[in-house]
């Protein structure tokens, strides 16, 4: 009904029945709802009337940037999760407000405005926490970017394409390269889309080079950490998967000869057996290659004694028929 017809419903009624209207009302609200009309709610009942709706004003990034920051720290010491004093209980549900407050306004940001490079380091540390709490409870559910109602790839390359507007360097790659195979997943995400984020933005050829150079110095260190540990270490799956996701983007980055690639990436796979092995080349190679290049790589695969599995035997015959 509207604002006019409940002001008759409710007009000469006893106050007693008001109230019970309105706390019944209140009940069946979400808790999103309830928690934005908390403040109306109290603004009234103290006789201060209703707040007026603020006009956006001029935003202090200085202190968006150490709110931001806060934020960061009390979310990775589990604040918004756990029993603390740091963080008041009504004020953890929250978060995901101020996240997306935080990105509504860091977006915002123009690349020609000077503090450009540190709302970009931001976002990225957004992202971060968010693909963080994937993996560890540091919200309230295992999904935070369902609750902030962006898509994971969708953040990441929000980062992407505004790191790309700035100087790019060794450390600006790895933070990239990074984003992309050190972190938790999403429900909704798989590594494959974030690499198909990498790929896209960055195509200039130095860069690329940057990337694969990256991947390969990573690759090497993580093989000799790899051989240190013992058979059973708890470590060991965390470390060879790095490593398997590293080598995933090191194909995907290569240029030259494509057999070379191959021989690149069976060499330094983890995986249990090569006929997985294979099974995820030609996966990427399908995604981001050509069906010419899915055909090479299948019978390398060939030259490698690997039997593949029916369903793949069957792609082979589509495409070289």
């Amino acid at each position: 009904m509207k604002v006019k017809e409940l002001r008759d419903l409710l007009k000469d009624k006893d106050i007693k029945l008001i109230n019970d209207a309105f706390v019944e009302v209140y009940k069946a609200l979400p808790k999103s709802k309830k928690e934005e009309l908390d403040s109306v709610i109290e603004s009234i009942v103290k006789g201060e009337g209703k707040k007026k709706t603020v006009k956006q004003e001029e935003v202090s990034l200085n202190d968006l940037f150490v709110e931001i920051q806060d934020f960061l720290q009390d979310a990775y010491h589990g604040f918004y999760i756990a029993p603390n004093r740091i963080v008041p209980k009504k004020e953890r549900p929250k978060w995901r407000y101020k996240v997306k407050r935080y990105l509504k306004i860091l977006f915002e940001v123009p690349s020609d405005h000077p503090d450009f490079l540190q709302v970009v380091i931001l976002i990225r540390e957004i992202y971060k926490v968010l693909s963080y709490g994937c993996g560890v409870y540091v919200f309230s559910n295992d999904d935070p970017f369902a609750s902030v109602g962006i898509a994971q790839e969708e953040l990441y390359e929000e980062y992407i394409k505004r790191q790309m507007q700035l100087p790019v360097t060794e450390e600006t790659i790895r933070e990239m390269v990074t984003g992309a195979t050190h972190c938790y997943l999403s429900r909704e995400c798989l590594h494959e889309m974030l690499y198909g984020v990498l790929n896209f933005h960055i195509q200039k050829l130095e860069y690329r080079d940057m990337v694969k150079e990256y991947g390969q110095k990573f690759i090497e260190s993580q093989k000799k950490f790899i051989a240190s540990l013992e058979r059973y270490d708890d470590r060991l799956y965390e470390a060879t998967s790095l490593l398997n996701e590293t080598n995933d983007v090191v194909f995907i980055f290569h240029y030259g000869s494509f057999e070379k690639a191959l021989q690149y990436y069976f060499k330094n796979s983890y995986e249990r057996n090569q006929e997985v092995t294979l099974y995820k080349v030609l996966m990427l190679t399908e995604i981001f290659f050509s069906k010419k290049e899915w055909i090479e790589a299948y019978e390398y695969g060939l030259k490698l004694n690997i039997e593949p599995r029916q369903s793949l035997q069957d792609k082979y015959k589509k495409y070289k028929a």
